[in-house]
């Protein structure tokens, strides 16, 4: 059943398989939820409670729970949105409609402060919903929400918005079900390190479970993110011609 659900997230989009995703991602059962991979890894990186000066923060985009990192919101500051928040304390936002160049608003940065996540308390997402935005993010994560996306090119815009989100050395974390990997015909692992390459990451992790597949990236060069590409350079190109594969792509 739940391998049947992963080939057709796989090949599908649309709200209904991102809600599935999402559990099949969080559910204990099935390995816990995403951030328990990714957590190792930053202290392995030098971050960790030990870590002297601010927190991490971190954007949790198609956060199930408000509770994620909630051992570890004494060094990270977690901001969690979501198309259609499960519960309170996740804030009602598209990545794609956040506006990197307000990144640079000092008058919006003043009030990062006041508008942490970290007690979860249920707030009007309608106000202050732009502070939340107003400096760079230390890492961006996006845990089986790329495949919810039917549409290949704006797949793509997330993983460049991601990066525009980004402050410089930030880190973009990556889960996609294993079949957009290792089943899809359009893409695979080389596929996906040459997109990020392209875009400027470097990449510092890649681990693939029965289930899933994880990535770890580091913004090196932002330059080509601030760029206006009139073409695609990574277009849906047939890789694996063998039948029984899925559809799976991302377009940049």
């Amino acid at each position: 059943m739940i391998d049947r659900l992963l080939q057709e997230m796989a090949q599908m989009g649309g709200l209904d398989w991102y809600q599935k995703a999402s559990l099949l991602g969080q559910c204990k059962q099935r390995g816990g939820d995403t951030s328990r991979w990714l957590v190792p890894k930053l202290s392995e990186l030098g971050f960790g409670k030990g870590r002297k000066g601010t927190r991490l923060r971190l954007l949790d985009v198609g956060a199930l729970s408000s509770s994620n990192y909630i051992k570890e919101r004494q060094w990270i500051d977690v901001v969690p949105i979501d198309l259609n928040p499960q519960e309170p304390g996740i804030h009602k936002q598209d990545l794609l409609d956040i506006d990197p160049t307000i990144l640079s608003s000092e008058a919006l940065s003043a009030d990062r402060a006041n508008t942490s996540v970290e007690s979860g308390d249920s707030e009007d997402e309608d106000d202050g919903i732009s502070q939340l935005f107003a400096q760079p993010f230390d890492v961006v994560c996006l845990s089986l929400v790329i495949n919810f996306i039917g549409d290949p090119v704006r797949r793509g815009d997330m993983l460049k918005q991601a990066g525009r989100l980004l402050g410089a050395g930030g880190l973009l974390f990556v889960v996609l079900p294993l079949p957009c990997i290792t089943n899809s015909r359009y893409f695979d692992d080389e596929r996906l390190l040459a997109i990020a390459q392209h875009m400027g990451f470097k990449q510092l992790h890649a681990h693939h479970t029965a289930k899933l597949a994880y990535y770890l990236y580091r913004l090196e060069s932002a330059g080509l993110l601030a760029e206006t590409q009139s073409e695609l350079r990574f277009k849906k190109q047939l890789l694996h011609p063998e039948a029984g594969r899925n559809n799976f792509s991302i377009a940049v």
